[in-house]
């Protein structure tokens, strides 16, 4: 099951990057919670399922125009993905080109997306999925 685990991760990226917010939490159970970094202000605590996560990535689409998550690498570490990504996106107010490394840790179970949770820190996000540098 884990690399079907590594698939639904990059095909949930696929889909937010083509816009497609629906598809991108289509596996995401009722109860999922994703705890953000804490690092952008505004953007702090947990959000709860689909919506609340659908509701908490849409802040790039609609401050960045071309935004976009590039995925880095994705690993496998049994119920859980490790994905090393960037935040890509042109300020819309500010025309500024910005770009952010970040390392998130899913959690699937029975092909669902059951809680993830955001690091700025990789030995941080390493440690919560149970691996080693």
């Amino acid at each position: 099951m884990s690399q079907q685990n590594v698939e639904a991760v990059r095909t949930a990226f696929e889909a937010y990057n083509r816009g497609d917010l629906d598809t991108a939490v289509a596996d995401f159970a009722p109860d999922c919670e994703y705890i953000s970094t804490g690092a952008l202000p505004g953007f702090r605590g947990v959000s709860r399922g689909p919506e609340g996560y659908k509701e908490f990535v849409g802040w790039l689409r609609e401050e960045f125009d071309d935004a976009r998550i590039d995925v880095d690498e994705l690993v496998e570490a049994g119920d859980r993905v490790l994905a090393s990504i960037t935040l890509c996106g042109r300020g819309r107010r500010s025309g500024v080109a910005t770009t952010w490394s970040m390392w998130q840790v899913w959690t699937l179970r029975g092909g669902k997306f059951v809680r993830g949770q955001g690091f700025t820190n990789k030995g941080e996000a390493l440690e919560a999925a149970g691996l080693e540098e």
